[in-house]
């Protein structure tokens, strides 16, 4: 009977791992106009998973975009921007200014995939 609660939790946390995972949206701060100062933040579509803040001369553009693309050659490109400085990030809202020094955190998702163990072990001790 206990190895059949630890397949039925370990059912349960698969289930909510892939229900998390499905309805998560990175929102980044996305402005049309390129501006110093951007206050919009927008849901990036699924296959954009960075957010980008990129300062070409006195123009800077705030936008949802593919990690894969964070480089100065496909920025540029893209933009139409010869010389540019940029910054890619992957967490909510950090393509803002003041969040360009902070140190790494984890995410809601990173912290629930190093819980669950604990969880697990917690249950099937309880058992």
């Amino acid at each position: 009977m206990r190895s059949q609660g630890g397949f039925v939790l370990f059912g349960l946390l698969l289930v909510l791992a892939v229900l998390c995972h499905s309805g998560y949206s990175l929102q980044c701060y996305n402005c049309i106009n390129p501006v110093p100062e951007c206050a919009t933040a927008t849901n990036c579509t699924p296959n954009f998973d960075a957010c980008l803040r990129t300062i070409a001369g006195p123009r800077i553009y705030h936008q949802c975009w593919k990690f894969e693309d964070c480089n100065v050659e496909r920025i540029s490109a893209l933009l139409g921007e010869p010389e540019l400085r940029y910054y890619c990030c992957k967490k909510d809202l950090c393509n803002h200014e003041k969040d360009q020094n902070d140190g790494t955190t984890l995410s809601g998702k990173t912290v629930f995939l190093l819980v669950t163990p604990f969880l697990a072990a917690a249950w099937n001790f309880y058992l």
